[in-house]
């Protein structure tokens, strides 16, 4: 009588030994990093009067909060050495600390960010800051579509976000009454233009961006919009255009790009400033001027 041969698949072998090995291992912990110290991510921004920077750690489990005990981050002016200690904001997000400093950020100047564990171990990046901002020209659209177009003078570099952003307060003058902040990303419908003499613009489509709105606001609320603003960032030279906004820089602590020297994370220099959606024009309206930034509304 003929026997019929066993057939071993030796790929199956591999994969049945593979998994003896993994099932006979216990789970370790997140082991002692001595190259990767730190994350530190955000931005140094010369329009601002306060700086915030996210550090994270190393730890056991990426759930556990990080220990600020023993972490010192410093702030230097690589021109004037002049250094600073951030303050520690006492509160975490997203289990990463928080640490702040009113030092004044110039424009077009280089500085380091150093975090620092008393053991030794230590991170840093250095980021430089735009230098002057550029020409911004405003028109509004009274036609449908009802919007305002912004004009960004095209000797710009590193234009690294733009939004149109609305202020609004649902069901004014009554017990439901909530002010609401709107974001609409534009950066990445920036097109060039020979408008005032050469120009990157973008379109705030108010009819389209009014209607979001009332989408995601509870039903039959009354919309009453306060303010629209423009929010304008340029960037230093480390700009990353695989960034879509300078947002992603606050949360981006475990991407594979990284500027950190023995870390991980981003950080640049920016310069960010906001401005009224409205005409810039001369006081008897005969022709078009720079647009000068204001206060953000809210």
């Amino acid at each position: 009588m003929k026997r019929n041969k066993l057939l071993i698949n030796p790929f199956l072998l591999l994969v049945a030994f593979l998994l003896i090995i993994a099932c006979d291992q216990t789970f370790e912990p997140l082991k002692e990093n001595n190259v990767y110290n730190f994350n530190i991510a955000g931005y140094l921004d010369a329009s601002s009067d306060t700086q915030w920077v996210r550090v994270g750690t190393v730890r056991e489990s990426i759930d556990e909060p990080p220990n600020p005990e023993g972490i010192q981050v410093t702030l230097e002016d690589l021109e004037t050495g002049e250094t600073v200690v951030m303050n520690d904001s006492l509160f975490t997000f997203k289990n990463v600390l928080n640490y702040w400093t009113t030092r004044k950020i110039e424009n077009d100047r280089t500085y380091r960010i150093t975090a620092k564990q008393s053991n030794g171990k230590t991170s840093q990046v250095t980021v430089t800051t735009p230098n002057e901002f550029p020409t911004i020209y405003i028109t509004i659209n009274d036609v449908s579509p009802v919007g305002a177009n912004i004009y960004v003078d095209d000797t710009a570099k590193n234009i690294v976000d733009l939004q149109s952003v609305w202020y609004v307060i649902l069901n004014r003058g009554t017990p439901e009454e909530q002010e609401r902040i709107f974001r609409f990303p534009l950066r990445n419908t920036l097109s060039h233009t020979f408008t005032f003499f050469g120009s990157y613009s973008a379109f705030a489509n108010w009819e389209d961006e009014f209607e979001h709105i009332e989408q995601n606001t509870i039903a039959n609320s009354d919309v009453s919009v306060i303010r629209r603003q423009f929010f304008l960032a340029m960037g230093g030279p480390e700009w990353d255009e695989n960034f879509s906004s300078i947002d992603d820089l606050e949360y981006f602590l475990d991407g594979t790009g990284s500027n950190v020297e023995n870390g991980l994370g981003y950080v640049v220099g920016i310069e960010g400033k906001w401005f009224k959606q409205d005409w810039c024009l001369l006081p008897d309206s005969s022709n078009y001027i720079p647009c000068e930034p204001e206060e953000r509304f809210w």
